[in-house]
């Protein structure tokens, strides 16, 4: 139930506060001014509330004045119930109630909310860790400023409790005694409670007494608010040209952030134009009460049901198998549980309490406000939106620049949005009632829609149950699961997927050692993937060229499954064929289910498959005194909401919001640690898990997913760590892709040493492949008009060979590959003649001879294709020959 509240009430505030203190941080890239910038941005956002609880006090006081005189002589005339009975009388006699006295309170209850989320947010804040200010040695600690012996005393909260007291004694001043008990009363509470909390949490607190200092003076102004106005031009004009002419951050960000604070600049001509629709159009809405409520919280329905539920269950609706068992929750529901309470308390709670503060007129505004929110949020969420590649587990974009918007589409966007505004002005002129129905049917339409989806992720979180449990079973010890002989040949496949075949010559760079490991091998950079996303990209890696997309699609009377078995069984039963024992791990959509279901290699013999992902985690864990960081599930939960609020958002802003994938957090809450070490763990055990004694023939189809995310990790050893402390500083430490890539040749290369050193090195034909690439490189050409950025470096896979008894130094070979030449790679010398057991036809390479079509196609999930085929654009399709890094040899389908 605490939980419920905090995320319910309390949250929210902590992500404003963060917010504020992002915004200020990144102007300032100062922790101290972030904290006293976050308490001017509260107090501001505030005013209006404090204005409400102004009025209310001075209501109570005067009607408190007013009744006192009877009160008293009641209270000294009668005695007991008849007191009581008299007294009730005369309260209702003038329409008061005892309780009313609360709202003398009401001050001091709007600062309660925003303590907790202060207190929750500013004492946990890493980024405070050993910064000073002033006197102040470390803001995450006590300031401890006076030192006598052993015994220290903490200066700034006595100076924030000095600050308080004076505020209270000006604002007081002819105020009854009650009321000034009261203040100091909390005042000394605030001590008591913050004396030995963080000086980074005492600093805000006490620039909170400081302006509450300085609104009592302006209270006594005989003209606050049009001081206030003065003073927050000349604030605001000195923050402007900070922003244009000394800061050094991104001009565009400047310029948007200074924009933005211009706008306070025409208060007044808001509030004139505001006054001007209340008057002429919204006059209705105003004398109307019933209908204003019920349009009020129809638009914030729509907001909280689009943003909590509709928009990240059609997300985790296309993938429940990645929302599920996910730390210690096994389904997906509680994420959507957790953005519904986050995204009810913006869009419903903290939204109805101001709402229900206020007047009509203020109502009024707020109501036009929320509809005109509603309806641009629907539009930018499934009119304008962005293809931004694939989105992982906890909501971070494959192709971030993606988000860039156009002009054109941004002044289209604007267009539209003030066409709603316009056309609910005329309906609040014309009709209220259609707005009312129009908005009613939305509510509804989405609530039927997320229930759809509600279903769907119902539906796939059971299919997956039995395969999870039976499949991921934790192990307590280490033993060997692969096994290699000594004395026949073995073949090792290892999938490395998204491995990027351009970071392996820079990693190799920094790491001599691996030449050494990698003795005999020949690598290949200009290689080819047929896609940019394991459904598509994986299948020719195990079965050829007959399952490239374009092939897959011709034979249209099979079902996309049917072939992507077949692709995964084409190489393990040509091996079982010619003697070997194959055993396979992790197959990739293996059934086509997330997590692969083996059972397609059951009906065969001399044939073993399991998966291993994840199956050492825990344990490896346990030995590395592994905390796991920052949990999966706390990314998903913060990430998802503000990935909801990304997509209602115009397309301009999307960029600002995204914040390269911090979603303005100072924490990195991006890809999960646990995610990466489920692969990772596989590869560091890969020399305990591997045995030497196989009596026949070996083949290892390995795959597994530690260069599938970025990740930033320890340098030089690229380790796993909770806080990284030194990234390196190459060309590429920056490049979370390139950390984890370090990290697979690292390991392998260790593994490689162990197979040496058992004697099957030699006798061991080695591919590694991954089934597309990733990222950005610096040092390819930017490229035509027809190939968008990125193209060639997320279709250029890994591909590095070495054969039976090859020495020598680590090679480098220019021809033009693809990895649909995996099956014959493995079969050369050992299969005659090979063809496919499925279709019968014979494997063979020389479909690249003339070129191949790939495809840019990012629909990466199964239930996104039709049954028999995939759903790719003309415009998907590229045909591509020789050097891939020609952009003259990528060839348009229709050009």
């Amino acid at each position: 139930m605490t939980n419920f509240l905090y995320t319910l009430i309390i949250y929210p505030l902590v992500q404003a506060i963060e917010i504020a203190y992002m915004l200020i941080y990144k102007v300032f890239n100062s922790p101290s001014i972030a904290i006293i910038g976050v308490s001017v941005a509260v107090t501001i956002l505030c005013l209006p509330l404090y204005v409400v609880a102004e009025k209310w006090q001075q209501t109570e006081r005067a009607i408190a004045a007013k009744l006192r005189p009877k009160i008293t002589k009641i209270k000294a005339a009668f005695k007991g119930d008849e007191q009581y009975l008299i007294l009730s009388t005369y309260y209702r006699q003038n329409h008061y109630h005892p309780f009313y006295a609360l709202r003398s309170s009401f001050g001091i209850l709007i600062q309660i909310p925003f303590f907790i989320a202060a207190y929750s947010y500013l004492s946990h804040l890493e980024a405070l860790k050993g910064v000073s200010f002033l006197f102040i040695h470390d803001l995450s600690a006590p300031d401890k400023a006076i030192h006598a012996n052993s015994f220290a005393v903490n200066i700034l909260p006595i100076a924030m409790t000095a600050i308080n007291i004076a505020a209270g004694a000006i604002y007081s001043r002819g105020f009854p005694v009650k009321e000034k008990v009261q203040l100091y009363g909390m005042a000394a509470v605030f001590l008591a409670l913050l004396y030995n909390s963080p000086a980074g949490l005492v600093l805000y607190w006490t620039m909170n007494n400081v302006l509450s200092l300085v609104k009592n003076i302006f209270y006594k102004l005989k003209n606050p608010f049009r001081v206030l106005y003065v003073l927050l031009i000349l604030f605001i004009t000195l923050a402007i040209v900070y922003l244009l002419c000394f800061n050094n951050g991104s001009f565009k960000k400047r310029l948007l952030f200074a924009a933005a604070c211009s706008l306070i600049l025409f208060t007044p001509l808001f509030i004139r134009a505001i006054r001007f629709v209340l008057n002429t159009v919204c006059t209705s809405l105003v004398s109307n009460h019933a209908l204003r409520n019920m349009l009020f919280f129809i638009s914030c329905a729509i907001i909280t049901i689009l943003v909590s539920i509709c928009i990240p269950s059609a997300v985790i609706a296309s993938s429940p198998e990645e929302f599920s068992f996910i730390d210690s929750y096994r389904s997906p529901f509680p994420f959507i549980l957790n953005a519904f309470l986050q995204t009810a308390g913006i869009c419903a709670f903290w939204t109805t309490c101001i709402y229900l503060l206020f007047g009509d007129k203020v109502k009024t505004i707020l109501t036009l406000l929320l509809s005109c929110i509603a309806l641009s949020a629907l539009v930018n969420a499934f009119v304008f939106q962005s293809n931004s590649g694939m989105l992982s587990s906890t909501f971070l974009f494959d192709s971030p620049e993606a988000l860039k918007t156009s002009t054109s589409v941004s002044i289209i966007n604007i267009v539209v949005i003030l066409g709603i505004v316009c056309g609910i002005l005329l309906l609040l002129k014309k009709n209220i009632r259609i707005l009312t129905l129009c908005l009613g049917i939305i509510a509804a339409s989405e609530t039927a829609f997320s229930l759809y989806n509600i279903a769907r992720i119902n539906n796939g979180y059971k299919a997956m149950l039995d395969l999870q449990d039976s499949s991921q079973a934790t192990v307590h010890t280490i033993s060997p699961v692969f096994s290699l002989s000594k004395d026949k040949p073995n073949i090792i496949v290892i999938m490395a997927d998204r491995a990027v075949n351009s970071f392996v010559r820079p990693i190799f760079d920094e790491h001599p050692q691996l030449i050494d490991q990698f003795d005999g091998f020949t690598w290949y950079p200009n290689t080819l993937s047929f896609a940019n996303h394991t459904l598509i990209g994986a299948p020719p890696i195990w079965g050829g060229y007959e399952y490239t997309p374009r092939e897959i699609n011709k034979r249209d009377t099979a079902s996309r499954v049917e072939k992507h078995n077949e692709a995964l069984l084409v190489i393990p039963r040509l091996l079982t064929s010619s003697g070997y024992h194959v055993t396979v791990t992790d197959p990739s959509w293996a059934n086509y289910s997330w997590i692969s279901d083996v059972s397609i290699y059951n009906q065969y013999n001399n044939i073993t498959a399991f998966n291993t992902i994840s199956h050492y985690t825990n344990l490896w864990n346990m030995q590395h005194n592994w905390g796991s960081g920052q949990a999966t599930s706390t990314k998903i939960k913060r990430n998802g909401t503000w990935f909801s609020f990304l997509k209602i958002m115009p397309p301009m802003f999307r960029p600002f919001v995204y914040d390269d994938g911090l979603y303005w957090s100072p924490d990195d809450i991006g890809e999960s640690m646990t995610t990466f070490i489920n692969s990772y763990s596989v590869l560091d055990y890969l020399p305990d898990i591997t045995g030497y004694n196989a009596e026949e023939s070996e083949a290892l189809l390995i795959t597994n997913e530690t260069p599938h995310g970025p990740r930033f990790l320890q340098y030089p050893e690229y380790l796993p760590v909770e806080t990284v402390t030194n990234k390196g500083n190459g060309v590429f430490s920056d490049d979370g892709y390139f950390h984890v890539n370090s990290a697979l040749w690292l390991k392998l290369g260790l593994w490689f040493d162990e197979l040496k050193r058992n004697g099957v090195y030699d006798n061991t034909r080695i591919i590694i492949v991954s089934d597309h690439g990733a990222g950005l490189r610096a040092d390819l050409p930017e490229t035509g008009y027809s190939i968008p950025k990125g193209t060639i470096e997320r279709h250029n896979p890994v591909l590095l060979v070495k054969d039976f008894n090859m020495h020598g130094e680590f090679k480098t070979d220019m021809a033009f590959m693809t990895n649909a030449d995996v099956p014959v790679l493995v079969t050369n010398g050992i299969v005659a003649n090979p063809v496919n057991p499925f279709t019968g036809k014979p494997l063979t390479v020389s479909p690249k001879s003339d070129g191949v079509y790939i495809t840019t196609n990012d629909r990466s999930m199964a239930f996104q294709h039709a049954k028999n085929t995939f759903n790719i654009e003309n415009d998907e399709w590229f045909f591509v020959h020789d050097n891939i890094f020609d952009t003259a040899n990528w060839i348009k389908a229709g050009e």
